[in-house]
């Protein structure tokens, strides 16, 4: 998927819900290919722990395909912490990642999502 087609799905993911805070894609590795944090909303984690956590997502997602077999593939993955949800898509050979107001209907926002996705 070409650079600004990514781009832009982070941009409409944006513009699906108000309650995202972050939506990204990282690549297999847990590097940040596309998106960001919303304008205006400032990250919980410092800067330097974003490369931890986007590495810790892709070693997830790797590590959950090989049960797809007897499961079937992964859709989405949701984790709720007590000051935010946050929610990955396998996509290709990417991981998107969105995070989430507390307060919001994280089911609202995740089947958002994947309609975007499909």
């Amino acid at each position: 998927m070409p650079e600004s087609d990514i781009d832009k799905l982070c941009d409409k993911i944006f513009a699906s819900d108000r309650n995202i805070r972050f939506a990204g894609v990282i690549d297999k590795m847990g590097t940040l290919v596309a998106g960001g944090m919303r304008k205006g909303i400032k990250p919980l984690e410092p800067r330097e722990d974003r490369r931890k956590l986007y590495i810790e997502y892709a070693l997830r997602n790797a590590m959950r395909s090989d049960f797809d077999m007897e499961y079937g593939r992964v859709v989405y993955t949701l984790s709720e912490r007590k000051k935010i949800k946050i929610a990955s898509f396998p996509y290709g050979d990417h991981l998107i990642l969105i995070s989430i107001e507390k307060k919001a209907q994280h089911d609202k926002v995740i089947s958002t999502v994947l309609k975007l996705l499909d």
